[in-house]
């Protein structure tokens, strides 16, 4: 283990220990999980830091894999796996971009998206993830009033990093690497779960860490002695990148994932965007959400739709909905579904998750791998 690692997973630890004080012990298992999860950074192509959390968290006699993307596998027992559960674990983060003769940092993102999504976090707390460990700064923007009027007309119409600097306190460029601060570091939002009513809770890719705890959890819960169907679990690296020339387009990391696995199921666990009502009818509160294709094996699906109705659990479906994480899996294999999370202002600092729709989707996925299916 690196002194990066070293140092991270010692910052956890801490923070583990006082964000779990306060949590109600009724709450789920996995709720107590997500909390610790929550902190844990894992921008694309940074998530070396989950995985190693997520190691530190499986049973110790599992069998354990990477790929070349830095993807995770890990199942109970040698023998082959004939379903698969996987979930992204990569969130929308930056790095280090270089450091100012003032100390300032820059920052530049790895993965492609609007500039509306990078305003968001523009005047908030945001943590560089150095090899000493956390630096703690704030993204922030020249005072407009000094600015040109002509490239203050141009921020406002357009909000860019190109303007924003970090900002960690120190006076020059060697203060900064004093500190620890170095080119390509990965940097990520301040991060803080805000209790909403009714159940419901908000944060920065708090959706995503939901679903990396689902599956933790039903990995924890997998007797020891259940070795048929020996499900393995994923844990997908650099799924914000798209597969080159895919129309339309394919989750890199699932792609890599699909041509891994042998299995001939898979249950994909991830967000599903929605916003108070979309066109497709999904909200958050009503249940976690079963994603299909109609042209494929309907067997599972009934399954799904039989278990949630005997337990009496929430379910909504979108069948044929687009998923550049499902679509990859789709190719080849007769029995594919998705079980997604909805999510209220995705990709936004304020995430909003009911936890009713995740418990009923950690009771779904244990029935799946108590009861089979496949």
């Amino acid at each position: 283990m690196n002194k990066r690692i070293f140092f991270f997973l010692l910052f956890i630890s801490v923070l583990v220990v006082f964000s779990l004080a306060g949590l109600d012990a009724k709450e789920p298992p996995f709720l107590k999980l997500a909390e610790a999860v929550f902190d844990v950074p894992s921008p694309t192509g940074y998530e070396e830091s989950m995985v190693e959390f997520i190691q530190g968290i499986l049973p110790s006699e599992g069998q354990t894999m990477r790929d070349n993307l830095g993807s995770l596998y890990w199942k109970r027992a040698k023998r082959d796996s004939r379903v698969a559960v996987c979930t992204p674990m990569d969130e929308v983060g930056y790095f280090v971009s270089g450091i100012n003769p003032q100390g300032y940092l820059r920052i530049d993102k790895a993965v492609y998206g609007s500039a509306l999504i990078d305003s968001y976090h523009l005047g908030h707390p945001v943590k560089i993830w150095a090899e000493k460990g956390p630096i703690e700064g704030v993204l922030a923007l020249p005072s407009l009033h000094i600015l040109s009027s002509e490239v203050r007309k141009t921020f406002q119409e357009r909000p860019s990093l190109e303007l924003a600097y970090v900002d960690i306190g120190v006076n020059s460029a060697e203060g900064a690497r004093e500190k620890g601060a170095a080119f390509m570091d990965a940097v990520t939002p301040w991060r803080e779960v805000t209790r909403l009513a009714g159940g419901k809770i908000a944060g920065h890719s708090l959706g995503l860490k939901l679903c990396i705890s689902l599956v933790l959890a039903a990995a924890q819960k997998l007797p020891a002695q259940r070795v048929s169907p020996n499900p393995v679990f994923v844990w997908m690296a650099q799924t914000k990148l798209s597969l080159r020339r895919s129309r339309p387009p394919s989750a890199l990391g699932a792609f890599r994932a699909s041509e891994e696995l042998d299995a001939r199921g898979v249950i994909i666990v991830d967000v599903f965007s929605c916003d108070a009502q979309d066109s497709a009818g999904i909200t958050i509160g009503n249940g976690p959400v079963l994603v299909y294709a109609k042209d494929k094996g309907t067997g599972l699906v009934n399954k799904i739709q039989e278990w949630a109705g005997d337990k009496k659990l929430p379910l909504q479906a979108a069948p044929n909905h687009r998923s550049s994480v499902l679509l990859p899996f789709l190719s080849d294999r007769e029995e594919v579904v998705g079980l997604f999370l909805p999510v209220k202002f995705s990709q936004t600092p304020s995430e909003v998750v009911d936890t009713r729709d995740a418990e009923a989707l950690d009771s779904l996925l244990s029935m799946l791998l108590k009861e089979g299916g496949l």
